[in-house]
């Protein structure tokens, strides 16, 4: 079952690649006229990686139902990194005029506030994984 879901995946990438390539042609040969094609396929693609989200650890728990201890883990982490991220975030650090002129609202500016900084974490762990993974192989030569 895996190999033939393996299969399928193969083509079901191969399509999408076809698909990147196609649109960016089209948007290429169309200028500012493809703004509106653009989008559809980015609300195309943004549909099926929510899919693929949803769909990932449900297969993964009906193939391996022991995962589902590591993917509460997974989940808690995470939880806790964003716990994080909105204890540290600063809120508002612009002025009202300026946020008003942008046609952005406090809350706005806060909640984007908080994804930064929980994006910046993220990154900064995945980073500092890379790294320890790295050194820890070179010592254990």
């Amino acid at each position: 079952m895996v190999e033939k879901l393996t299969k399928y995946c193969k083509y079901l990438l191969i399509a999408l690649m076809v698909l990147n390539v196609l649109f960016a042609v089209l948007g290429v040969a169309n200028g500012k006229d493809s703004v509106g094609i653009f989008m559809v396929f980015a609300y195309c693609m943004l549909g099926l990686t929510v899919v693929a989200i949803l769909f990932a650890p449900i297969y993964g728990i009906i193939i391996n139902p022991k995962s589902v201890k590591t993917i509460g883990y997974v989940v808690a982490l995470v939880a806790v990194l964003a716990l994080f991220a909105w204890l540290i975030s600063k809120g508002s650090t612009l002025s009202t005029e300026y946020l008003e002129s942008m046609g952005v609202s406090r809350g706005q500016e806060s909640f984007v506030d908080f994804f930064m900084m929980f994006t910046y974490i993220v990154v900064g762990g995945t980073i500092a994984a890379v790294i320890y993974s790295a050194v820890s192989k070179l010592i254990n030569k």
